[in-house]
C-alpha cells in the first residue's frame, strides 16, 4: 500500500495461485484490486480479484466461496478457483465480455431515455435463472447493476455470488453519487441478517426501478408510473410490493417477481415499449444493446425449436406467417422465453386448429404439384427419351473430362505449393509481417461480389442466429484469442496465396462452424476468384478448435511491408 491507502497494481506476467497469470490491471473496486489474467492450466482468459481478508474473516468466505464454486449454470459468472496469496484472498472467474447494466442504464439516460419495461423483463428474467440455480446452494443477496452483465451473445451473466458476506462495501459500489447505503440492497441484508431469495427479489425491484425511470429508487421510491407515463397500470403496485421492508411481504423468488412483469406486459394494450422506438443504443466499437439482447421493437415473447436451433423470438402472428410458408411445422417446439415452457406447437392451445388447417393446405399444394408434375413427365417422356439418352451420354463424357482435367490441376497445384514453400522462406526474408487484431463480424456481411465460390455476402451475416435462450447452452462462438492464435500458427500457408495475388497485405473473412471447419471465406471483400478459393483451401485444415454453439464470423488480416 501506498501513503494515500492505495492498493498498487501487481507487476505483469505475476502469476497467482500457481495458475493465473496476470496480463492487465483493470481497476481498484471496493477494497479489491481487479486484474485480467490467463488460466495456464487451461489457456483460457480469467477475470481475478485480489483481496485482503483477515483470519476472522476467512471461515465466512471458504464457505461462501465452496458454495459458489459449486454452481454452475449459463447465467451465473463461472468461478475457476479461489484460494489465499500470502495474506490475501482470490477469486479466479471466468471473464465476461459485453457491459453491465449499470453502463446500459447510464447510457440511454445521458440520451434522456431509458431501457423500457419488455427488455427489463428479458434481461431480469435471465438473471432470475441464475440466482433460482443458486438456491440449492447459498443466495447472492447484494445485486446491482454493475453485477449484472449483457453478453455479445444476448445472456445475462450473474457477477460476485458467493463476495457480500465478505466484502460487504462490494454490494455498495453501485449506489447513487452521494449515497452510502445501497437502495439495492434489501434492508435486512444491510443490517447483518443472512440473505435469502427475498433479499434478491429486492434487489431485481431496484434494478427494474432504473431500468423502467432511468433512476435508482429513493426512499420511498417516487411512484415508477409517475416518472415514466408509458408504463402499464399495476406498476407500482408491483413495485411496491418488491421493495417491501418486512422479507415475508415481497415476492417469495425472482422468477415469481419477473413472472407477474410477463403478466402485466401480457394485459397491457400496446405491447410495446414506445420509449425504444429512438435509433438503437451503441456501446464500445461494436457492442449493441438490441443485438446483445436478440428482441425487437415490439414484445415478443416465442421462440422456436427447429433441428436444434432456436429461432425467434417472435409474435404469435409470425409465428403463423412462417408455418403458412412451410419454415415451421407442427412437430417443431415453441418456448415460452418468459416462462420457459416448452411444447410442440400443434399441441399449443393458440396454435393447435391453425396447425392442421396449414397442414392439410401445405399437403394439398404438395399433391397438387406432384401430380402435375408426373403428368408433365409422362406427356414428355416419349418425345424426349431419346435426347435424354444423348444428353446423359454427353454428361457423362464431360464429367471425365473435368475429372481428368480436375486431376491435373490439382497435381499442378500441389507441385506450385512445394515450390513456393522455398519462395515463401525468400519472399519473407525481406519484408515485415504485420498482423491487425481479430475481430467478430456481428453480423455484419462486407460488400464483396455475390454468388462466388469462395464466400457470398449473406454467409457472413448472422441475423436470424438469436443465441440460445433455453435452460439447454449452446451459444458459444470462437474468442479472437482463439481465433488470433490459430491464425498466427498457420499464416504461412496463405502467404503463396498473397504472392500469386501480387498484394502487399490480405484482409479476410470467414465462417467457422462448430466443427471446427471453415467453411466459407472472402479475401479483401470478394468471395469469388483465385485467391479467395486459394485461402479457402489452406485454411480448411487449419485446425480451429470445435466448440458447442453457432457459426463464428470472424475477421483478421495481416500486411507485408
Amino acid at each position: 500500500m501506498d501513503p494515500t491507502g492505495a492498493a498498487q497494481s501487481l507487476p505483469l506476467a505475476t502469476v497467482i495461485g500457481g495458475r493465473f497469470q496476470i496480463q492487465s490491471f483493470v481497476h481498484n473496486e471496493a477494497g479489491t484490486e481487479l486484474y485480467q489474467a490467463t488460466d495456464t492450466r487451461d489457456d483460457v482468459p480469467a477475470t481475478l480479484r485480489l483481496f485482503p481478508c483477515p483470519p476472522a474473516l476467512r471461515a465466512l468466505l471458504e464457505n461462501d466461496l465452496t458454495h459458489a464454486a459449486g454452481v454452475k449454470h449459463k447465467n451465473l459468472a463461472t468461478v475457476f478457483a479461489w484460494g489465499y496469496e500470502g495474506d490475501r484472498a482470490y477469486l479466479a472467474t471466468e471473464r465476461l465480455d459485453g457491459a453491465t447494466l449499470r453502463q446500459i442504464i447510464d447510457s440511454r439516460r445521458a440520451q434522456n431515455q431509458v431501457v423500457g419495461l419488455a427488455h427489463a423483463h428479458v434481461l431480469l428474467g435471465h438473471a432470475a435463472n441464475g440466482l433460482e440455480a443458486s438456491y440449492p446452494h447459498m443466495c447472492h443477496g447484494g445485486v446491482h447493476p454493475a453485477d449484472l452483465r449483457l453478453s455479445s451473445s444476448g445472456r445475462i451473466k450473474v457477477a460476485n455470488l458467493g463476495l457480500t458476506r465478505a466484502l460487504p462495501a462490494l454490494a455498495r459500489v453501485d449506489a447513487p453519487e452521494g449515497q452510502s447505503a445501497s437502495p439495492y440492497m434489501a434492508p435486512e441484508v444491510a443490517a447483518g441478517a443472512a440473505a435469502s431469495p427475498q433479499a434478491d427479489v429486492f434487489s431485481l425491484t431496484a434494478v427494474l426501478y432504473e431500468l423502467v425511470t432511468g433512476h435508482a429508487p429513493g426512499t420511498p421510491p417516487w411512484p415508477a408510473s409517475q416518472v415514466n407515463s408509458e408504463l402499464p397500470r399495476g406498476i407500482d403496485k408491483l413495485i411496491d410490493r418488491g421493495l417491501a421492508s418486512l422479507p415475508e411481504t415481497r415476492f417469495a423468488r425472482p422468477s415469481l417477481l419477473v413472472a407477474e412483469i410477463g403478466t402485466l406486459l401480457s394485459g397491457s394494450a400496446a405491447k410495446q415499449d414506445k420509449v425504444m422506438t429512438t435509433p438503437r443504443l451503441t456501446l464500445g466499437k461494436s457492442f449493441s444493446v438490441s443485438d446483445a439482447v436478440r428482441i425487437s421493437e415490439e414484445y415478443e415473447r416465442w421462440l422456436v425449436q427447429k433441428d436444434s436451433l432456436d429461432f425467434g423470438p417472435f409474435s404469435l402472428a409470425q409465428v403463423m406467417a412462417q408455418m403458412e410458408k412451410g419454415i415451421f411445422n407442427g412437430d417443431h417446439f415453441i418456448v415460452d422465453a418468459d416462462s420457459g415452457d416448452r411444447q410442440k406447437i400443434k399441441d399449443h392451445p393458440q396454435l393447435a386448429e391453425f396447425t392442421r388447417v396449414v397442414e392439410h393446405k401445405l399437403e394439398a399444394q404438395r399433391r397438387t404439384r406432384a401430380e402435375a408434375a408426373h403428368e408433365h413427365t409422362e406427356r414428355r417422356k416419349g418425345r424426349w427419351f431419346v435426347l435424354i439418352i444423348g444428353l446423359a451420354l454427353a454428361a457423362v463424357g464431360a464429367g471425365m473430362w473435368l475429372y481428368l482435367k480436375d486431376r491435373k490441376a490439382a497435381k499442378d497445384d500441389s507441385l506450385a505449393m512445394r515450390v513456393s514453400e522455398a519462395d515463401v522462406d525468400k519472399f519473407l526474408n525481406g519484408v515485415k509481417v504485420e498482423f491487425a487484431q481479430p475481430k467478430h463480424a456481428g453480423g455484419r456481411g462486407r460488400r464483396g461480389v455475390g454468388g462466388g465460390v469462395a464466400g457470398r455476402p449473406e454467409d457472413f451475416a448472422n441475423n436470424l442466429d438469436l443465441g440460445d435462450v433455453t435452460k439447454e447452452g449452446g451459444d458459444a462462438i470462437l474468442d479472437e484469442g482463439t481465433v488470433d492464435r490459430v491464425m498466427r500458427a498457420n499464416y504461412r500457408r496463405i502467404v503463396p496465396c498473397a504472392m500469386q495475388g501480387g498484394v502487399r497485405s490480405i484482409e479476410i473473412d470467414f465462417v467457422v462452424q462448430p466443427t471446427g471447419r471453415v467453411s466459407k471465406v472472402q479475401v479483401n471483400g470478394q468471395g469469388r476468384g483465385a485467391m479467395p478459393m486459394c485461402v479457402l483451401n489452406q485454411m480448411q485444415s487449419f485446425g480451429f478448435p470445435s466448440y458447442k454453439g453457432k457459426n463464428t464470423i470472424a475477421s483478421w488480416s495481416m500486411s507485408f511491408r
